[in-house]
């Protein structure tokens, strides 16, 4: 994680136009599931899967990767201003760094996204190095409006506002750039790994059940779910996020080398 970026009180860190941060807290949760499901689950006051350290209770509608790709950007647009300030932008330019097909279909998929992560309430505990612990009540959206020309033009002007106290998640070393351009190219379940991994420097092993409940994926036989994991890891490899991954088929841990990252760099 390049930490070249200042935290301010009342602002997101800055990053560059190819990255995206995210709370590690969050990425290595299964907040964002991978399922493709039509159907979401509604939950109340759930625990969800989590890394060790960190509680997440969730109330809302279940979200999954497209919700977290719009998260990500509403994020990354949120990071030029003061927290609370107005976000604003047009539908089809969130739809093109989406990489959504420009249509109606896509502009309500959006306005479904944000109506869930405005609607939903995250209640967050993690335990500090010091041995304290910081916690967060509130929704990933703040509130959102829009305004469509008489002629229904899809240039639909959007505004959109972040909860203030969101900047508790992003202290430094709590947070993680994810690089777009790989994101977008990604699986759901690649896109998971991603960010999962991109959490760590140095990855340790993880068993294949762990990353099962990690990821909240709707696949019950874990021979098919292995076969998917397969298949997102050597897409990771291929992307070059990756020089190597396996799953040992004796202890079924799964084992990855990230390759660095000289973009962050430059």
């Amino acid at each position: 994680m390049d930490k070249n970026t200042v935290l301010l009180h009342d602002s997101l860190p800055l990053w560059s136009k190819d990255y995206r941060g995210m709370p590690n807290a969050l990425a290595r949760s299964a907040l964002f599931s991978v399922s493709r499901s039509a159907e979401r689950r509604d939950f109340k006051r759930e625990v969800i899967a989590s890394s060790q350290g960190v509680t997440l209770v969730y109330t809302g509608e279940e979200l999954h990767q497209d919700d977290e790709d719009v998260f990500l950007q509403v994020l990354h647009l949120a990071k030029e201003q003061k927290l609370g300030e107005d976000i604003k932008f047009t539908a089809n330019s969130m739809i093109l760094a989406l990489g959504w097909t420009r249509n109606a279909g896509s502009y309500e998929r959006l306005s479904q996204c944000m109506t869930r992560m405005a609607g939903m309430l995250l209640e967050l505990t993690v335990n500090l190095a010091d041995g304290s612990r910081m916690h967060y009540a509130g929704s990933l959206i703040g509130e959102f409006s829009w305004r469509e020309k008489v002629t229904d033009d899809p240039l639909r002007e959007w505004v959109v506002s972040l909860q203030k106290n969101i900047v508790k998640l992003f202290d430094p070393h709590a947070y993680s750039l994810l690089h777009w351009p790989t994101r977008m190219s990604l699986t759901p379940t690649a896109k998971w790994l991603h960010a999962y991994y991109s959490t760590h420097k140095q990855p340790f092993p993880v068993k294949v059940e762990t990353l099962h409940a990690a990821m909240a994926s709707e696949i019950k036989a874990m021979r098919s779910f292995r076969a998917k994991l397969k298949e997102a890891l050597a897409l990771l490899v291929e992307s070059g996020f990756f020089l190597s991954a396996h799953i040992d088929p004796k202890s079924d841990l799964v084992h990855v080398e990230r390759a660095a990252d000289r973009r962050r760099l430059e």
